[in-house]
Parts: C-alpha cells; sequence; structure tokens
C-alpha cells in the first residue's frame, strides 16, 4: 500500500510500507490529517485536577497540565473505525491518591462491519462520540450484536484520517491490523460491482445444463 502523507506525520503503523511493499494500486490519501493527541478533549487532554478524589490505583496513562474538574470521575464512549471495522471503546478519567489524573482507555468490542454500516468519511476515522443500541439496550433484552448494530454519528464528532501516534491506541491495536484492514478496504474499493443480465436458462447453460434435454418435461 502507499501512503501519501507529509513526512513529519507518519502514524505508527506506516513502516510496514517497507516490510510488505508499495502497491502503487492501493494508495491512502493521508495528506489531510488530524493529529489526535493534540485535540482539546477529555479522552485526549491529559489535566491535573485541583479537587480531592476517591483513592484509586495509579494508571499508567497519566498527564500533567490544567485544571478541569468537572471531568473528574467521568466515563466516554468512542469509536475508531478502519475499513470495515469498528473498535469500540471506554474512557474514563479520575483522580488517582494523589490527585493526579488519569486517563484509562479499555477496549470494549471489536466488529467487522459492511460498507453500508460505515459512518466515516475517510478509509480510518476516529469517532469522539456516538448514540447506538448500547447506548439504549442495557435493561432490555437485546443481543451483544444488536447493541453494536447501527452506529449514528454527528458530523462534528467525527475525525477523518487521525494520527493515532501519541495516543493509548498503539498500544491496544496492532499496527499489523490497521495496516491490512486499511489494505483491504482501499483494495475493494476498486472493485466494480458486475450485474448479471443473463435469463435464468442462459445461467443454467452456463452452469451445464443442457438447453434442449434438460428442460424437457
Amino acid at each position: 500500500m502507499k501512503i501519501l502523507t507529509p513526512r513529519n506525520n507518519k502514524d505508527y503503523y506506516d513502516y510496514l510500507t517497507g516490510i510488505y511493499g508499495m502497491d502503487e494500486k492501493i494508495v491512502f490519501d493521508r495528506r489531510k490529517f488530524t493529529i489526535l493527541s493534540r485535540l482539546d478533549h477529555p479522552i485526549l487532554s491529559y489535566e491535573v485536577l485541583e479537587k480531592a478524589a476517591p483513592k484509586r490505583k495509579i494508571n499508567p496513562w497519566l498527564w500533567k497540565d490544567k485544571q478541569v474538574p468537572e471531568y473528574e470521575g467521568a466515563k466516554f464512549h468512542c469509536l475508531l473505525e478502519v475499513g470495515l471495522k469498528w473498535f469500540f471503546f471506554e474512557v474514563e478519567r479520575y483522580l488517582d491518591n494523589e490527585s493526579r489524573l488519569c486517563i484509562d482507555w479499555k477496549l470494549v468490542k471489536g466488529k467487522e462491519i459492511s460498507k453500508r454500516q460505515r459512518v466515516g468519511r475517510s478509509p480510518i476515522s476516529f469517532i469522539k462520540s456516538y448514540d447506538s443500541y448500547g447506548y439504549y439496550g442495557w435493561n432490555i433484552d437485546l443481543t451483544e450484536n444488536e447493541r453494536y448494530h447501527k452506529i449514528e454519528v454527528k458530523e462534528e464528532d467525527s475525525i477523518s484520517n487521525p494520527i493515532l501516534t501519541g495516543t493509548p491506541i498503539p498500544s491496544i491495536i496492532r499496527a499489523e491490523e490497521i495496516y491490512n484492514l486499511l489494505y483491504a478496504y482501499i483494495a475493494s474499493l476498486n472493485d466494480k460491482d458486475i450485474v448479471d443480465t443473463r435469463s435464468d436458462i442462459h445461467k443454467a447453460e452456463a452452469a451445464g445444463f443442457d438447453r434442449k434435454t434438460s428442460f424437457r418435461n
């Protein structure tokens, strides 16, 4: 796969082009991108809270910066769409026993999808917030597949061509999986849908039936 991106903004899976080889027919245009780690968002802004919080175990994802106490103990749900797969995350913000802010990312589920289910505008998209059966179905009798089947996203919550380096995602999803999902999806865009206009008799003949003997009463 050929990845078009500025030289100084590589992502953690880009190195695989040197291992798998560069296929000029499969092109991922990432010249317009967003660096996720620089976004001002509760799940990506690592800030210290002044207010004390109940004692919690120290989480490895710790950062110090500004003061935003309104996000203490909050949980967020976000989504990474890569080709034809969704990765559902739950992100929790809380203070540890030394009043340091912790941002804890957990991969809840990975789900393969069809092209009709996609919600992003680019081969890879990060969804800061979404609505799904998952929010409404915990107290009623829905299967796990039904809870994650339909996703609704507001345009302002969808980020096209995100650079994932600098976030917890590279430690959760292997580079090979991201790369292969992108490759398969972009390759599928080159496929043309073939409409079979043959009659039923012509289809049967192509399958080996003799028109004169096979259709006798």
